[in-house]
């Protein structure tokens, strides 16, 4: 397996799945040492997993995790890269891959709800550019220092047409 500090594609040695950071995090405590090699991107609040090379090519869309296999390229960290600033290896990267339909149905299991419902104080239709990039509290606007997450959203209009992982000041916003 090929472990360099590059822009590495995907669908030659691994697949890679992409999730929302809150998300990737809870996979990793349930899952514990069956993980696998997972890669924390903290600027774009995302993680990856990397999964054998053509497992996940029956997946159907779940947001929001996405899936990188053939055609797509991942950024792997240098061997020794275990914290930011910068993409780093969260778990080793010699473990072996995760078992792929184990981190489907981890995922399945813990992928939250996409109803805007869960916060009724949040009108998506007029979230600003930096609420919607994480930079600002979707809630009260104020920048974000320290944060939680509101879920994954989505609306048909406005900045949020595709799943975006939502933001609010911590622990908890005084609009």
């Amino acid at each position: 397996m090929k472990f360099e500090s590059s822009m590495t594609p995907a669908g030659v040695d691994w697949d890679a799945i992409r999730v929302p950071r809150f998300l990737g995090l809870q996979v990793v405590e349930r899952l514990g040492p069956q993980v696998g090699p997972v890669i924390v991107n903290p600027g774009a609040r995302t993680m990856y997993f990397l999964v054998p090379c053509g497992t996940t090519g029956t997946w159907t869309a779940m947001a929001p995790a996405a899936v990188l296999g053939d055609g797509c390229h991942v950024f792997l960290p240098a061997r020794h890269k275990q914290r930011p600033p910068g993409p780093y290896w969260l778990t080793p990267r010699q473990q072996p891959l995760a078992d792929t339909p184990t981190l489907r149905k981890t995922l399945e299991s813990l992928a939250p709800s996409s109803d805007a419902a869960q916060v009724p104080r949040l009108n998506l239709t007029r979230l600003t550019f930096a609420q919607v990039k994480g930079w600002n509290c979707a809630l009260c606007g104020a920048r974000l220092h320290a944060d939680r997450s509101l879920g994954i959203h989505r609306s048909d209009t406005g900045l949020l047409t595709e799943a975006t992982e939502l933001w609010a000041c911590a622990p908890v916003c005084q609009p």
